[in-house]
């Protein structure tokens, strides 16, 4: 946007872009009346959040560089007073230049977002329209607390082709989401639970929702063969054990036979829970499929799966599969905390599912995020050689990459924003904070090869330039 680009180390972004566009204004180079970019297409110009321009442009407003006009925009003040410069004729091309140029979107490494780019929408607008047309007018109303009869059908069917695990559609729950499962859990239990063990590091809901409810949280440290069960002593009261067993986030470690067997074996001692997150075990790309720890203990183990990262987050459809001996209890709170998932979106995944597409989707999606990973690890390799390694499991949508601590444990790498990379580190995730210096998540789903390449060359320009600083 008219020649900005951040730079590093030159403070915030939203106080470069405040002083870049003042200045600009004071020198006349952006003129009285002319009409600055919608925030939104501005943000995605300059690869930046929102928010910033939203600031920036509320600030010069109030200052009296801009003003609005309702209807029709964000324009430069007519009475600023400014002093024009004028510019030589290389200064003025380097300008024109500047503002013609491709400016080059943010590229983020989220790593919970899926490939949206190859959402079925075709399919999907056909099932909603088909939901609409042809179901009973019941569809329209609260529906079932336990959620759509058709789709806990298709899901009973699913996850015993697909993961191996026996249940009744009696036995599932529809949620919205495995942080709606969550809260859902925690709610139940409120009254008779007060200690929760999570993995650490781990997704920051888990921790929030336990948090709210005045739960104990307890974090348990992961290795490589996931969550260190045997840290859990056998003497503590009965609660909830959360757990990421087939690949977990964000290390991508598997939790080992051992420590499945030890985890069961607690939990049926000392009367725990242990809640099950399987939010992308259909995207294992090498060796055999991992058995759910929920089919060595149906009766201890609370499964929670989730459509977010196979389908789409946007469909808000989760589920749980639970011990009969205390769904009546999950279901009573579901229904006194009225938590309910849309009538109409059930139904058209129910259709979608029960015509093999959900199958097809998987196995599309599986090959295509297979692909992307081998192409990451081999751009790694080619950029970083021995400096920084992936680690975790051959599956889902991120890897781990690690740089030695005793070279980038102090790197301040949300510094990445300037350089148009959004990238996580284990410290987003973790509630021991300094554990885990140079550990990055890099999140693959949603970007292209052609956006893996360029994030990947510009992290390795960030590092190139940590290490001169360091020097100098």
């Amino acid at each position: 946007m008219f020649g900005f680009t951040p730079a590093p180390g030159a403070g915030s972004i939203t106080k470069q872009l405040y002083d870049y566009l003042r200045n600009q204004i004071e020198n006349g180079l952006l003129a009285p009346g002319l009409q600055l970019p919608p925030t939104r297409r501005a943000a995605q110009e300059l690869g930046i959040a929102r928010n910033i321009v939203i600031e920036v442009y509320e600030r010069l407003t109030a200052e009296g560089y801009l003003c609005t006009q309702t209807g029709s925009g964000t324009f430069i003040a007519e009475d600023v007073q400014n002093e024009p410069v004028r510019l030589t004729a290389q200064e003025a091309a380097a300008a024109t230049a500047a503002i013609q140029a491709p400016v080059i979107h943010e590229i983020d490494f989220d790593p919970g977002a899926p490939d949206l780019r190859h959402f079925p929408r075709r399919l999907w607008s056909k099932y909603v329209r088909e939901t609409m047309n042809y179901e009973m007018d019941n569809i329209f109303d609260y529906g079932d607390c336990r959620g759509n009869n058709t789709l806990r059908e298709a899901i009973a069917r699913y996850v015993y082709r697909a993961k191996g695990i026996r249940c009744s559609p009696d036995d599932i729950l529809i949620t919205s989401g495995t942080s709606n499962s969550l809260l859902l859990l925690a709610s139940s239990f409120s009254g008779q639970f007060q200690t929760v063990y999570i993995e650490d590091p781990t997704i920051g809901f888990t921790g929030d929702i336990f948090g709210r409810l005045n739960y104990d949280i307890h974090p348990v440290s992961v290795d490589r063969e996931g969550m260190k069960v045997n840290h859990i002593p056998y003497a503590a009261p009965g609660g909830f054990i959360v757990l990421t067993p087939s690949h977990q986030f964000p290390t991508g470690s598997v939790l080992s036979l051992q420590r499945r067997q030890e985890a069961v074996e607690l939990a049926e001692k000392a009367g725990h829970y242990i809640v099950e997150d399987d939010y992308d075990s259909e995207f294992r790309h090498k060796g055999t499929p991992v058995p759910p720890l929920q089919t060595l203990s149906p009766s201890r183990v609370i499964y929670a799966g989730t459509f977010s990262k196979t389908l789409s987050p946007a469909l808000r459809i989760g589920f749980l599969i639970m011990p009969p001996a205390i769904m009546n209890q999950v279901l009573q709170t579901k229904y006194d905390m009225n938590l309910a998932s849309s009538g109409l979106t059930q139904s058209a995944l129910a259709r979608f599912m029960n015509d093999g597409h959900f199958d097809r989707h998987i196995h599309k999606m599986k090959a295509l995020y297979r692909k992307k990973r081998i192409f990451l690890e081999k751009k790694v390799r080619h950029l970083f050689k021995d400096e920084a390694r992936i680690l975790g499991d051959e599956a889902g949508m991120h890897v781990q990459l690690a740089f030695p601590p005793e070279g980038y444990g102090d790197v301040d790498w949300s510094e990445m924003g300037t350089q148009g990379v959004r990238i996580d580190t284990f410290e987003d995730y973790t509630r021991w904070k300094g554990t885990h210096p140079g550990r990055l998540i890099l999140g693959y789903g949603n970007l292209t090869i052609e956006e893996i390449d360029e994030g990947l060359r510009r992290l390795h320009q960030f590092t190139k330039s940590v290490k001169l600083s360091k020097r100098g």
